[in-house]
């Protein structure tokens, strides 16, 4: 029995060492493109034209702080495209007294009657339409540009045979550990399959699309009414090999203003969840997740035995080697981390500690059995 716990541990352990030292699509391309300096400060000679959609609904505060910031871009051809949706404090009036002073800013609102599609997807659709440029990048007033060259960054990127271009996000400072990991973790995982060019999701903002792709979209019936989780839908079902990029130049960074308290971040996994139903590839996604929550605790829960064991039958060396490994790969993990979470401007533990992975897994669970139990109603326009 004790050979069997000593080999069982060193072979999770090994998987879990596997994982955390090979280099993935994004890491490779952190050490390619070191060099940030230069982003998006050459000539604009050639530059693409750029329409930005914002979704606003009763965050007036928050927008009157953030257009002066997207206006003011370093950027010759762009527009500002603020989409209200039905806001009930005077969000209209201030941008009215707005546009007078900005001509590349305009305004629409959503029809009160929506019985068709949800409120935010019919937001997405009519700031698309009133795009005046052939890509289109998605904003809320939650977010805010790093830096004046956010927009020539991501326009690097928007080249003739691409389609996509995927950015990144930061979290709030006042945002629990878990919910900071959570983010490092999903965007770091995503975006390097983004460059792999199998995109699973996307962030809801600092997203970047060709108009044509989602006016062009025969199918958006099928998942319009959900009341949100459509632009992880979109990516996911319309992107193609070889036609998706991604930003990860500091300056390209969206920086997250707005407290999200942790019941709402939760909430909001559990609506990704009904919007999973309409991926492609689910399925093996799906499986990849589990067992990737499910090594981490085989590791866990093997390191408890086998240190009880060696222990218990008085074996030291035993129980110095596997202590040894265990704060190698620690060590390791926390070194990965700090790379990552200095690429999302993301604040996480000074330390990796293995404790965050497990509360993660125990959320994903939690909310897969409440997902079972819950009715899919609430996920869809009335």
């Amino acid at each position: 029995m004790e050979i069997t716990a000593y080999t069982s541990f060193l072979l999770v352990w090994a998987v879990n060492l596997f994982r955390v030292c090979y280099p993935n699509a994004l890491s490779k391309e952190i050490k390619k493109k070191s060099d940030k300096s230069d982003c998006g400060k050459g000539a604009q000679a050639e530059k693409t034209g750029i329409s930005v959609v914002i979704l606003t609904q009763n965050q007036e505060e928050q927008l009157m702080t953030l257009l002066p910031r997207v206006l003011e871009q370093a950027y010759d051809t762009f527009e500002i495209i603020v989409v209200d949706m039905n806001s009930k404090d005077n969000t209209r009036i201030q941008l009215e007294n707005m546009e007078k002073r900005y001509d590349n800013l305009k305004y629409t609102f959503v029809p009160k009657d929506t019985r068709q599609i949800s409120l935010h997807t019919l937001a997405v659709i009519l700031g698309v339409k009133a795009a005046h440029y052939s890509w289109v990048m998605l904003l809320t007033p939650d977010f805010m540009p790093h830096s004046e060259y956010w927009l020539a960054c991501m326009s690097d990127n928007m080249t003739e045979n691409k389609d996509f271009v995927l950015g990144a996000r930061s979290v709030s400072s006042g945002s629990s550990s878990t919910r900071s990991f959570y983010y490092l973790q999903e965007q770091s995982r995503f975006l390097s399959w983004a460059l792999h060019h199998q995109t699973y999701h996307c962030n809801h903002v600092n997203l970047a699309f060709r108009k044509e792709k989602l006016l062009s979209c025969k199918t958006l019936g099928e998942y319009g009414v959900l009341l949100s989780g459509i632009e992880n839908i979109f990516v996911n079902r319309f992107s193609t090999n070889e036609r998706t990029a991604v930003c990860i130049a500091p300056e390209a960074l969206l920086l997250e203003i707005s407290e999200t308290k942790d019941k709402d971040w939760k909430k909001e996994m559990l609506n990704q969840k009904e919007a999973k139903c309409f991926y492609k590839h689910k399925s093996q996604y799906g499986l990849y997740s589990a067992f990737r929550m499910g090594i981490i605790w085989l590791l866990f829960l093997l390191s408890v035995f086998t240190l009880i064991l060696s222990i218990w039958a008085q074996h030291w060396e035993y129980t110095t080697s596997i202590v040894l490994l265990l704060i190698l790969w620690s060590c390791l993990r926390t070194r990965k981390l700090k790379k990552l979470s200095t690429l999302f401007s993301i604040k996480t533990a000074g330390i990796y500690l293995p404790f965050y992975e497990l509360r993660l897994s125990c959320i994903y669970w939690s909310n897969s059995i409440r997902y079972a139990f819950q009715d899919k109603k609430v996920f869809y326009r009335k």
